[in-house]
């Protein structure tokens, strides 16, 4: 009985720890060079094609990453809203000639163009 406790919590601790966490820090995010990409998962706020990443609780006053989905990433339907999603793509400073069409409704210095966009 007690091995049987004992497996049911080592398999309860391995569900939780995958369980997927924000991957990334903003103060830490650097520019990705051009045949790079970087996937962050964080809680995902999607409006149209242009969307902002929290890497913890959303929130008025919560740090953010802006970006926009390309083609190639799909149309994420609305419920994607407030869940944690991964996004991979490139991360482009914000006065760089391939971010000036992005939006930046998180005012950081870099924004994120996203190829992808998956359930982590």
């Amino acid at each position: 009985m007690r091995q049987g406790i004992r497996s049911c919590l080592a398999l309860a601790a391995l569900a939780a720890g995958a369980c997927a966490t924000p991957s990334f820090d903003i103060a830490k995010l650097q520019p990705t060079p051009e045949a790079e990409q970087v996937t962050l998962t964080g809680y995902f706020d999607l409006n149209g094609l242009q969307f902002r990443l929290y890497p913890g609780a959303s929130g008025a006053n919560a740090p953010c990453l802006s970006g926009a989905l390309t083609s190639l990433a799909g149309v994420p339907t609305p419920e994607f809203t407030n869940r944690q999603m991964a996004l991979t793509g490139h991360l482009h400073r914000t006065t760089d000639p391939e971010a000036e069409n992005i939006p930046n409704a998180c005012g950081s210095a870099l924004v994120m163009l996203a190829n992808d966009v998956s359930a982590p």
